[in-house]
């Protein structure tokens, strides 16, 4: 009897006859049915593989049925079915699950390159004898009972097998891409690792307060650990990756355990029925399993591993996270993974947080060697660093790589040179990390797994490297089709490569279609894939075959691209032609009544800035009107050019944008022109940035004149306020906006700066406390946060020493007060008097916030969300200063309320007009104005907070006063 794998008999097995699994490829299919007549009269039901379209769910589906039900596999060995990969693939699968392998060979393989995969079995030869006798020999080669299922037993179990198993072959697909293209040496496609780093964040009860941070390489023993996590990473970063070899570790502890739990990898981007609940979702993707899904989740026999997140329609994001959300509620107990882009993760599913980083260029270095051999794996590498880096490296080896424990790492990866590197060499490293972190260099593209895997064979293949992403991803389709000519002859190759032209038109239409629907408030569509049907109508069988071959599309019920950056490619390319024809207008993908919002096309738009390799310019000017945060990241991220006079131009547009209420009232949009600043690099307001100043680079500060006199300080119908009075404090001068984040690292950079143990001498900070961690909200004109007390004292001492220490006449104005309204350049006024840079007071706090007249807000009135970022304005991080005019106090000081809480000097417990050296050891520290986390009551100007002096938070930072020392 011969079954098709594409119709499986999945779980019932005849009690008496064997059954084996035909492999083969379609130009030997007259051979194969004689084999096949000829097995079935011997008393062997035959599985053969009948799929149209190979590689999709169906086939999988299919053919690991077949296998798993089949006591043996036949490949049918030939010259061609070799090279066949989905002929290999069944071999592979067979081999993993312990199937007796019995190669049936036409033709004399053996000094094939290929012959590898079979050279471990027994032979049954027919190129060499008659087939009789060559029949013989199989026969007797084969088992002549059926084989048991491993730990066959009742139904529900063998379902269980059945589902696992396949699994298994859907994790030897997955991990595939990770395989050298070229299929170089015998590895029986075993993937080249690439060695990823991960970041957990443990949140405690806590969610504004700093995350404990940990980095580790085996996620998987981590999660298995945590048990509840959230994976997080960029596009291509290697989420769906990191999810599979958590599911292969648990089938194998499944196929083995009765009481191990199943893992449900489940792929958010098919639920597309908006109606349909979660639970009856993920039943329908267990196959016969689904039936027993109640019974799975009621003995915690369940490990829950939601993959794409951010993958499901658009228009259902809100409502479906919350039933994600809920669902995972409802089962504590059980082990749950999801993953998600990490600018998608819009909702708190209150887990510890899995980062995946970027790859360092140390792994990036050893995946070369691995993949392409080391000679070839280092000039790739120097390749991708580019520029001078090989001369700067071997500069700093020179100097450092006999007095350093990890030369290369501290070359390659620290963002902060070592105390142990000579101070001379500081203004080296800040011109070397800023070749380092250009982000439009290709070692930056390469830290994406996906990313670096298209360089890599591309590179192999080419021998070159294009310079941005758009070229790259042509060049990556192009070789992933012409895989699929090898091996033909002259005249078919070239059939093949005119279909292939055609094909990659269709493609584009198909992606961009999905990308249509996925944006749409109109449907319920998924986000990433088709229904069969619906692809049918821009492909043709052919053009589905021949795209589900190469890899670049996944066939089963539903149609999507392999993965979703290829996607994004080729609606890059549609939307170029739609783009130049004067049929798309970027207004119509990033609504003017919400233009700031994630629209999902952001990937999609980088990479067809990218097709523009000599300027970009039509391509952001396009986006910048609709949306100038993306054409900022098209900018700098595509590797393509970008005309001067085009930067100018953009800037001279975008940094009014931020003050402008009238052309842009909602804050979220302000709030995104000046991340977009912040991200082309582009925001030169003062204030804001930084200076050099005799060589140094120093804070740009814009310093407001508070005068001398009397202001109201507390409320008496406010309990969190001080007890009201009058108090009088003399002249000072307190910086318009808290110190950014580019402010900060001046200090950071500088030589005899942060690592100089003399701006913490007299603080009470120990080591661990000294050290800076990340800033959370990485844009140069933030607030920096994430900073303690001691972190802002130091900085103040430092400013204060480089300010009395420039003395040049020479230097230009605005560094510095003195009595003619804050011009600078000298180290003492002209009355003689020296300046100190220092923490404010909460007294001259409250006064530059609230001014005479006794206000609660900065700002004049009740309390309003649109003139200040807290939780109500609905931001959801820091914003760039500046953005909120309508919410400056009387003397023009802004973000005093929200944005993030400032560091004052004074004690909670006992304030002080006064402060000395003996207040420093104080043990809890007044911190002012809200956050961008809390709402109104706590933005109040009156409002008193207070924390330890060694604790930071996202939402924490500083500003600072100056004021003149008393002549002596």
């Amino acid at each position: 009897m011969t079954k098709t794998a594409q119709q499986p008999h999945s779980a019932t097995r005849p009690e008496d006859r064997p059954s084996v699994f035909i492999s083969y490829c379609r130009e030997d299919k007259e051979h194969v049915n004689r084999l096949i007549a000829d097995l079935t009269a011997a008393g062997f039901d035959c599985w053969i593989d009948t799929s149209s379209i190979k590689g999709g769910e169906e086939w999988v589906m299919a053919i690991a049925d077949g296998i798993i039900n089949s006591d043996a596999l036949i490949p049918v060995v030939t010259t061609q079915s070799l090279c066949h990969k989905w002929v290999k693939r069944e071999i592979v699968f067979a081999e993993k699950f312990k199937k007796p392998i019995i190669p049936w060979v036409l033709e004399d393989v053996a000094k094939q390159k290929e012959s590898f995969l079979v050279t471990d079995y027994q032979w049954v030869t027919l190129f060499d004898r008659d087939y009789p006798l060559a029949l013989s020999r199989l026969l007797e080669s084969l088992p002549s009972k059926k084989q048991p299922l491993a730990n066959d037993g009742d139904a529900r179990r063998r379902r269980e097998l059945v589902y696992l198993e396949r699994l298994g072959l859907e994790e030897l697909i997955a991990t595939e891409r990770y395989t050298p293209l070229a299929g170089a040496s015998e590895q029986k496609l075993q993937p080249v690792e690439m060695r990823s780093v991960f970041e957990l964040m443990t949140f405690g009860r806590d969610r504004e307060a700093q995350p404990e941070r940990r980095r580790f390489e085996n996620a998987v023993e981590e999660i298995l650990k945590l048990r509840r996590a959230v994976l997080l990473g960029e596009p291509g970063g290697g989420k769906t990756t990191t999810i599979w070899k958590l599911a292969s570790e648990l089938v194998a502890a499944a196929l083995n355990d009765l009481q191990a739990p199943i893992p449900l990898l489940i792929r958010l981007g098919r639920w597309t029925d908006a109606e349909q609940p979660l639970a009856e979702f993920i039943a329908s993707q267990l196959g016969e399993l689904g039936q027993h899904l109640d019974v799975l989740l009621r003995e915690q026999r369940a490990a829950l591993l939601l993959d794409g997140l951010n993958e499901m329609p658009a228009s259902q994001h809100k409502a479906k996270y919350a039933e994600v959300q809920q669902f995972i509620r409802q089962h504590p107990k059980l082990l749950a993974v999801v993953s998600c882009r990490e600018l998608d993760y819009t909702i708190d599913l209150e887990f510890d947080r899995i980062t995946i980083t970027p790859l360092d260029p140390i792994r990036i270095r050893e995946f070369a060697g691995r993949y392409l051999g080391e000679t070839e794996g280092e000039n790739l590498f120097w390749r991708l660093a580019g520029g001078d880096s090989k001369n700067h490296f071997e500069r700093f080896m020179a100097e450092f790589g006999n007095n350093l424990a990890e030369p290369e790492r501290v070359f390659w990866i620290e963002p902060q040179i070592r105390d142990d590197i000579s101070r001379w060499y500081w203004y080296w490293w800040n011109d070397w990390l800023q070749l380092r972190e250009k982000p439009s260099s290709l070692m930056v593209l390469a830290r994406n797994p996906y990313m670096l895997l298209m360089l890599t064979s591309v590179y192999a293949e080419e021998n070159e490297l294009p310079e941005n992403r758009g070229e790259l991803f042509r060049l990556f389709v192009e070789q992933l089709l012409k895989r699929e000519r090898l091996n033909r002859p002259e005249e078919e190759q070239a059939v093949l490569a005119a279909e292939h032209l055609e094909l990659i038109e269709k493609l584009a239409s198909v992606a961009y279609e999905m990308q249509i629907r996925r944006t749409s408030d109109q449907t319920g569509d998924a986000l990433t894939v088709l229904e069969k049907a619906e692809a049918s109508k821009l492909l043709s069988e052919r053009q589905l075959y021949l795209a589900g071959s190469a890899s670049i599309l996944s066939i089963g019920e539903q149609v999507r691209f392999t993965h979703q950056l290829l996607q994004e490619y080729f609606a890059a390319k549609f939307m170029d032609g739609e783009i130049r024809a004067g049929r798309l207008h970027a207004a119509e993908i990033w609504k003017p009544e919400n233009w700031w919002e994630r629209t999902n096309w952001e990937e999609a738009a980088i990479l067809l800035a990218g097709l523009y390799s000599d300027d970009c310019s039509p391509v952001i000017e396009w986006i910048a009107e609709a949306n100038p945060e993306v054409a900022a990241q098209c900018a700098t991220r595509s590797g393509a050019s970008l005309a001067e006079a085009t930067k100018e131009r953009l800037r001279a547009k975008w940094i009014p944008r931020m003050t402008n209420l009238k052309t842009d009232p909602e804050p979220k949009a302000r709030a995104a022109v000046g991340r977009a600043l912040a991200i082309a690099g582009w925001d030169n307001r003062k204030g804001v940035g930084v200076v050099e100043l005799n060589g140094v680079l120093l804070p740009d500060i814009d310093w407001v004149r508070i005068p001398e006199g009397e202001f109201q300080y507390g409320n008496a119908n406010d309990g969190w306020a001080a007890k009201p009075q009058k108090l009088r404090l003399p002249e000072f001068w307190i910086s318009r906006f808290p110190i950014t984040y580019a402010q900060f690292q001046t200090f950071v950079d500088d030589p005899e700066g942060f690592n100089d143990p003399r701006w913490f001498e007299g603080l009470a900070a120990s080591e661990e406390e000294r050290q800076m961690l990340e800033q959370s909200f990485k844009f140069a004109n933030h607030p920096r946060d994430t900073v303690n007390w001691y972190q802002a004292m130091a900085f103040c001492l430092w400013l204060s020493w480089r300010l009395n220490s420039v003395s040049s006449p020479r230097v230009s104005k605005g560094f510095a007060p003195d009595d003619q309204a804050l011009p600078h350049g000298r180290a003492t006024d002209t009355g003689g008097n020296q300046w100190e840079v220092r923490l404010p007071t909460e007294f001259e706090w409250e006064k530059a916030a609230r001014g005479t007249d006794g206000r609660l807000y900065p700002y004049k009135g009740e309390y309003d969300p649109k003139k200040s970022n807290v939780r109500d304005t609905g931001i959801r991080q820091t914003s760039a200063v500046g953005i909120f005019p309508n919410g400056a106090s009387p003397y023009d000081v802004e973000e005093m309320s929200g944005n993030v809480w400032e560091w004052c000097l004074t004690d909670y417990n006992a304030p002080k007009l006064d402060v000395g050296e003996e207040d420093l050891q104080m043990t809890s520290r007044v911190l002012r104005g809200g956050s961008w986390f809390l709402n109104l009551d706590f933005a109040r100007a009156v409002y008193r907070f207070s924390n330890l002096p060694a604790n930071r938070r996202n939402s924490i930072g500083f500003r600072v006063v100056c004021c003149r020392l008393p002549s002596s």
